[in-house]
């Protein structure tokens, strides 16, 4: 995966970029986003794949990103 460096000011402001992003990331994972698709169908997918919610696995990454300079 190649690592793309840009200024800040410009990570939020293409829109339109970061949704076909998480349409690529979405179809990668198997996520099809729609009105027949549920968060129970998401997490029982997680569950498949291994993910235990009980270890927070992305709720400690997201702190570790967040606090990182700490």
């Amino acid at each position: 995966m190649a690592i793309v460096e840009r200024e800040v000011s410009n990570v939020f402001a293409d829109k339109d970029e970061m949704r076909q992003l998480v349409a690529e990331v979405n179809e990668r994972m198997g996520i099809i986003p729609g009105p027949v698709r549920t968060a129970v169908e998401v997490r029982e997918m997680m569950l498949a794949d291994g993910i235990r919610p009980e270890e927070n696995a992305f709720t400690t990454e997201l702190m570790r990103m967040r606090y990182e300079e700490d």
